[in-house]
């Protein structure tokens, strides 16, 4: 169904201001949710209300959220996200690392015991926004095996690289060292559907279209060894080398386990101090020109770049609404009705003629 980009707003913050988070971080989470979902990753954004109000109900996060600096040395320095919500943290290491590569010319920050931070690709965006590029690693909780093993070990160690490209349209590559991320298997397990057969093996080692057994069992990594050695070099650094959780001690935010012990890291270059940002403009125009202009495939209308569709989703979502499954709308008016909240989400009405062409069509 779709619904409001600000009242979906309103009710996220509510919610998260209600359970003990301070407005300003709250504002901060809801943001980012919201973005998740208007480019159609509900299960980085309303889903993950759900989860955190759940962890909420459970004495687990820590609200509000409190960012204290651990190390600090010139373009360096160790963040801890103080067991609370992990888009308020990585959102301040963004900010952060921002303010030392404009001084520097490079920086790097490491942020140690937060929580799942949901999509990486605003937050590679908010750093490349300024003139820069930008690299964001985090370890999760155990997913995948070292290959050649087949026992849950690390997560599926997400990261993305956002490039500033002087137009709307920001370089953003998100994903995951999996095959897919863990959040479309738990959907897939949701909605009761099968998996493609490349994406998991099960508890016995084979190769598995059953999400539940997926989840049971682990998950593949891209391209084979060489995905494996990416994870577990993320594993090295922001977990072992921040001072946070790492390998199978990471836990899920799905589970009342504990404290997550999520660790990130973040590397950000300015363009300016490596060449000329009038220089720069003109040589990336031409470059992504030149991408754009490449012979297609049988098929294929049009060469998008890296974040190219989520960000024309999100355009089109903020004028046409927000398309929300049906699980998550119920979830946040279930909390909204649990805390006393005179707010509720409502769908949004759509058109008569839209209505009357969606029941010709159906």
């Amino acid at each position: 169904m779709k619904v409001s980009a600000q009242r979906l707003h309103t009710c996220i913050q509510t919610i998260l201001e209600s359970t003990g988070e301070s407005r300003e971080n709250a504002g901060i989470a809801a943001d980012l949710m919201v973005k998740c979902d208007m480019r159609g990753g509900s299960t980085h954004g309303s889903h993950m209300l759900n989860l955190i109000y759940a962890r909420r109900k459970v004495g687990q996060l820590s609200f509000p959220t409190k960012i204290e600096t651990i190390r600090e040395d010139g373009a360096v320095a160790v963040l801890d996200g103080g067991d609370g919500l992990g888009q308020v943290a990585v959102w301040h290491m963004a900010e952060l690392a921002v303010q030392k590569a404009k001084r520097y010319g490079v920086s790097a920050v490491l942020l140690r015991r937060t929580n799942n931070a949901g999509a990486l690709g605003p937050y590679v965006e908010r750093v490349a926004e300024e003139g820069m590029v930008c690299l964001l690693f985090c370890n999760a909780s155990p997913a995948m095996a070292p290959w050649g093993g087949r026992t849950q070990f690390f997560g599926t160690q997400p990261f993305a690289i956002g490039i500033y490209t002087g137009t709307d349209t920001i370089f953003s590559a998100d994903m995951a060292t999996a095959q897919v991320a863990r959040g479309k298997i738990r959907k897939a397990a949701r909605d009761h559907k099968e998996i493609p057969s490349t994406w998991a093996l099960d508890r016995s080692g084979e190769p598995t279209t059953d999400p539940v057994e997926a989840i049971k069992g682990i998950l593949l990594p891209i391209g084979g060894p060489k995905g494996s050695a990416i994870a577990l070099a993320i594993d090295i650094v922001a977990g072992l080398i921040s001072g946070s959780s790492y390998a199978p001690d990471v836990k899920a935010i799905h589970y009342p386990e504990g404290e997550a012990g999520v660790g990130c890291g973040m590397i950000a270059l300015n363009i300016e101090h490596f060449m000329d940002m009038q220089t720069y403009l003109r040589q990336i125009s031409l470059y992504l020109s030149r991408v754009k202009a490449v012979e297609k495939a049988k098929g294929v209308e049009e060469i998008l770049l890296p974040g190219e569709t989520k960000q024309r989703r999100e355009r089109l979502a903020a004028q046409d609404g927000v398309d929300l499954p049906e699980e998550e709308f119920v979830g946040i008016n279930q909390a909204l009705t649990e805390l006393k909240q005179n707010v509720q989400l409502e769908p949004l009405e759509l058109p008569l003629l839209y209505r009357a062409e969606k029941g010709r069509k159906n």
